[in-house]
């Protein structure tokens, strides 16, 4: 079942309506709009495990009850004096904000503090079981990294490249642009006491190994957010070794979701990040819930068709295998909701890799 063309108009006006709303009191009342932007988040997401009371069984009414809800609270509360004109409250916003405006340093630090703000041990202790799951549910044995060299594109604080070291993988890299993820993954791995893993602080556009270098080449959710993805393409493809195999996430395009987290964006950035978090934490949100800031913070993101990203990929590997059983926004997720591509486009795409 798809929607109309003035289906669609009048959701993105609410969308519309709802962000200029923000705008206008993201000043005032930012902490109103932290809470209302997570709210709206939450609802779009295919699946949140995190709302007990849903506002409607149907996804699209969902949305467009939250939407209205949002804007009805706004409107309420825009008028309401607020302490943002005073020279206290001016004063403790400043010390949140970050100093580079851009953008390569911008992105590393949006994810060096979400790094320092998430509880480590808990993403390591999830992470051999979120691999294992990308594996066993496509069918493919996790015994295909015991013994090989891999190399984790983008690792950020190390969670999967400890989880690959983990599992039994002769020797992990972990590559990252941000300071503050490698210095997190080397002392997390060093308390382990994991031998087989290193990191290097290198940028993976510019990877600072030999053509084919590695027998299994992991990125997962990082080259949309380098501002040169074919590069970034190219570079997974040049240090995997030929019969290698590889897993690659990116995001995909089209659809409310995405497009909501662009205009999203335009708001938050009026918003210091690490008093987005600060709030986030004193109502109570659920730490891995902090994923959501990259959404609103990170001042690149590029979104890739999903039949460019297979024609891209079918022209340099020689299998590619779409992954259909993990994730939220994946095929298999999102075809059991009615009006699943006018919400959420092509997805998250996810593939395994053969070279």
């Amino acid at each position: 079942m798809s929607m109309t063309n003035d289906d669609m108009k009048g959701v993105y006006e609410l969308l519309d309506k709802f962000m200029e709303k923000c705008n206008l009191v993201s000043e005032k009342h930012p902490y109103i709009v932290i809470i209302l932007m997570h709210e709206y988040f939450r609802n779009i997401w295919p699946n949140d495990s995190f709302i007990e009371e849903k506002l409607s069984d149907d996804k699209l009414e969902c949305i467009i009850l939250c939407l209205k809800n949002c804007i009805d609270l706004i409107e309420s509360i825009k008028n309401v004096g607020s302490y943002f004109n005073s020279e206290i409250f001016r004063n403790m916003l400043k010390k949140f904000e970050t100093e580079s405006n851009k953008e390569d340093e911008l992105t590393q630090t949006v994810y060096g503090n979400l790094w320092d703000n998430l509880d480590n041990t808990y993403l390591i202790n999830e992470s051999k079981y979120v691999l294992e799951n990308i594996f066993e549910k496509n069918d493919i044995s996790i015994n295909e990294i015991k013994g090989k060299t891999v190399l984790d594109m983008g690792c950020g604080s190390g969670r999967f490249t400890i989880g690959f070291a983990q599992l039994g993988a002769k020797m992990v890299t972990g590559v990252d642009l941000g300071v503050t993820g490698i210095e997190i993954g080397r002392k997390t791995s060093e308390e382990l006491g994991l031998e087989n893993i290193k990191f290097i602080k290198n940028n993976v556009l510019t990877l600072p190994f030999e053509d084919e270098s590695f027998d299994f080449v992991f990125s997962k959710g990082v080259l949309h957010h380098t501002g040169d993805l074919e590069n970034g393409l190219n570079e997974f493809h040049r240090v995997m070794k030929k019969g290698g195999k590889g897993y690659l996430y990116l995001y995909g395009s089209g659809g409310l979701f995405w497009n909501s987290r662009t205009k999203m964006r335009e708001v938050m950035k009026k918003i210091p990040m690490n008093y987005t978090l600060r709030v986030l934490d004193i109502v109570g949100m659920p730490q891995k819930r902090y994923v959501f800031a990259d959404s609103w913070y990170v001042p690149i993101e590029e979104h890739v068709s999903r039949k460019y990203l297979e024609e891209f990929l079918s022209s340099k590997f020689s299998k590619i295998q779409k992954v259909e059983n993990t994730g939220d926004l994946n095929v298999n997720s999102m075809s059991n909701i009615t009006y699943s591509n006018e919400l959420w486009g092509d997805g998250e795409l996810r593939y395994f890799i053969t070279k």
